[in-house]
Parts: C-alpha cells; structure tokens; sequence
C-alpha cells in the first residue's frame, strides 16, 4: 500500500495521486485539444516536472500508452527520434510489422526496415532528416495510435544549438503539415529559452508551463492523503515539519512521508505517531538520501572549524531561494540562540559564507557582489533543511500564510 500511495523515486502518472499541480495539469489538458499545439514544462530540478509530463500524457491517451523518453548528454536530434520509433515498438511490436510491410525506409535516422540503426554515430546528418522524422510521426499516427502523446524529459541535456535547432523546425513542421500528434519537453528555464530562441515563431506552437516548488497546501494534501490510506493518525505539527522540511521539493514530501510510515508500521503501536519515531524518520532520511545531495553537505561542513553548517542552516532559513548576507545574519543570530557553542561575530560570519562558494566546500552557495547569496543546486536547499530538523533546529516556514497559522498554532 505504501508503494501505491507515496512515490519518491519514480514520476507520478496518476491524477489520483497529482497534488498541488491541478491547475497547471488542466491548462495543458486545455492546449492539447487544440491541434498543432505542443508542451513545454520547465522549472527547477525536482519540483515535479516529470510527474506533471508523465499524468498529462496517460490522461491524454487512450488506446496505447504515451511515449516516454529521456535525453542525455550524448543525445541528439536524430537519436532521440530513434528512442521514439522503439519507444513505439516496445508498447506494440506491430509498428515493427507494418513499417517493414509498408517498405519504409528512415535511414537519415539510422533506422533500417528492421528498425535497428544503419549507422555507428546515430547523429542526424542533414536538415532532410527532419523531413524523414516528420514522416515516421505520420507513420505512428496511422500505426500507433491516431494522436499520439510523445514525453521527452531532460531537455536541457541537449545542448547542441544545432540540435535544438533541429527540435525547433521538427516541431513547426509537425504542426504545419497537419501531423495529430503532442510532444511534451520538460526541461530547466535555459532549455526552454534555447527552442524557443530557435525560430522566431516557435511560441505559437507551444504551451508552457512553469513550474515552482510545490504549494503549502499541496504537501499536506500529500502527507495526509496517504497517512488516511495507510490507517496512520497524523496531528498537525507532524504535518507542518515534514511540509516545512520539504521546502516545496515534492520528492522530499514522498521521501520523508515513507521513512516515518515505515517506522510507525513497525512500531506496531496502532498507527500512532510519537517524537520518537519522528526523530528516527529523520535519521533514516538523512542517511540514505542521495549522494548527489548528502556529498557536497558534507563537504562543505566538514571542516576543522565546526561551524559552517549553522551557516548553512540560516542560508535555508524562511521562503526565498536567494537571501541578502545581511538577512542570512538574521537567521544565523537567531539559530545560534538556542546553540551551545558561541555565535561568529559578522566578520567571520561573512568569512564562513564566502567560503561556501569556492570548491573545497563543494561550492554549495553562489553569491553576487552585492552581498546576495542562493544554493547552487536548488534541492540541496530542502536536504539542508533536512539536516536542520534533524539537528533540532527549527527553520521558518517558507509560506507566509503559515507563519500567521503557526502562531495560532
């Protein structure tokens, strides 16, 4: 049950367990109706992007499964056409059937009767492959399914302009030869810039989305939500440190939501949830999450001088994503409060924060001249946070329709 109500480590394609995202699932539903019209999803890594892709195409498709695939940094125009055409092939083995029955050939793709590839380098060679691409979509569309829903997630692996050059024409030409099938790109904001800037009129063939961290609300919806499946008693301030803790990453909702389910299922104590458990939860979570996240903490706090990481706690302080030196003071002040050890007067404080910009301390910050600081990767931010809690260290919320709640509270 566990596994069907929380899913941390894979995308969402269910609009039962999508929330916080209905808005943004129902504009897209909106633009696909028309046709011609394409998708473009962007935002900061792990807000969500690929859940959003993933429910909309299962939503939108009806006879055969969308098609799903990812870039990577070797990827290309023509190698993602391909991953298309066997995308297709592994859902109905039958396309495979009637392309050699129709004695097609795509071989600027690489793609021979057999479907295999024709060539070593799979990289698109001339502008005609765009043309050859445009006609293997007309062929799904007849072999496949009427209106196929296409997903390429991690966009903004591709960094070639010509690459994206090639993504940009293929589309226009997709809709401008009356071709009934949507693609959905999901990618960072550069990503998106890059095909938009590729044609002058690239706009009027897409729908775009920006995705921000995950609503207050949404991540309780998603603690609670699977805490009632579960027959586990929640209470609101268990609620409000995991919503708080997640800093809007849906992934980190899902993740810490299992770790405590886990050790309340084992506890066999009816369902309840106590301090106890709670702490271990956070244990649990802070030890086994990604390397990509723990790594660069840890090695931008393990230092002689033990005091980096309440440095970093206060960068992760309260709701913005990039914070004054002078405002991250603030926080540091007030955490250091209920510390044992002394706070850093202002000039070591600044010291410590610069520091955390350069490699040795895996460069964890980035900072302006003018004194404004923000994570580099923007999830390790929720992980810091993460970290916080499990120190005992309680960091502002980052809604402040909360703070005004949590007085009340």
């Amino acid at each position: 049950m566990l596994g069907k109500v929380l899913s941390p480590s894979q995308p969402l394609q269910s609009e039962e367990f999508l929330r916080g995202r209905e808005e943004q699932l129902q504009g897209i539903k909106r633009a696909l109706y028309q046709a011609g019209r394409h998708v473009l999803i962007h935002g900061l890594r792990g807000v969500g992007k690929s859940s959003l892709a993933q429910t909309a195409a299962f939503s939108l498709s009806t006879d055969m499964d969308p098609i799903i695939m990812a870039c990577d940094d070797k990827s290309t125009f023509g190698s993602v056409i391909r991953e298309m055409f066997d995308g297709a092939v592994t859902n109905n083995p039958l396309v495979e059937k009637r392309i050699r029955e129709a004695g097609l050939s795509f071989s600027k793709l690489g793609i021979t009767l057999g479907g295999k590839e024709a060539t070593q380098e799979g990289k698109a060679s001339a502008p005609g492959s765009v043309n050859e691409a445009v006609r293997l979509v007309q062929f799904l569309c007849e072999s496949y399914t009427v209106k196929p829903v296409i997903v390429i997630d991690e966009f903004d692996q591709l960094t070639d302009k010509d690459e994206q050059q090639f993504f940009t024409n293929f589309i226009k030409q997709v809709s401008d030869r009356h071709v009934p099938a949507h693609f959905i790109f999901c990618g960072i904001g550069e990503s998106i810039d890059a095909i938009m800037s590729a044609h002058a009129s690239a706009d009027r063939y897409f729908h775009t989305v920006g995705l921000g961290q995950l609503p207050w609300e949404a991540r309780y919806e998603i603690v609670n939500g699977a805490a009632e499946r579960l027959g586990v008693t929640t209470d609101e301030n268990t609620v409000i440190r995991i919503a708080r803790i997640s800093d809007g990453f849906p992934h980190y909702v899902h993740f810490v939501s299992e770790k405590l389910f886990w050790r309340v299922f084992e506890a066999q104590n009816g369902g309840r949830i106590t301090p106890e458990l709670f702490g271990f939860a956070m244990s649990d979570a802070a030890s086994s999450m990604d390397m990509k996240l723990r790594g660069p903490y840890e090695t931008a706090t393990q230092k002689y001088n033990n005091d980096y990481e309440a440095v970093l706690w206060a960068a992760a302080d309260g709701h913005e994503m990039k914070r004054q030196s002078s405002a991250i003071y603030e926080s540091y002040l007030r955490i250091m409060r209920d510390r044992p050890e002394e706070a850093l007067d202002r000039a070591k404080f600044n010291q410590r924060i610069n520091r955390l910009k350069q490699p040795a301390h895996a460069s964890i910050l980035t900072g302006s001249r003018q004194g404004w600081y923000e994570f580099t990767e923007k999830m390790i931010r929720g992980y810091v946070r993460l970290r916080a809690e499990q120190a005992g260290v309680v960091l502002e919320v980052d809604h402040p329709a909360m703070k005004r709640r949590l007085r009340t509270f």
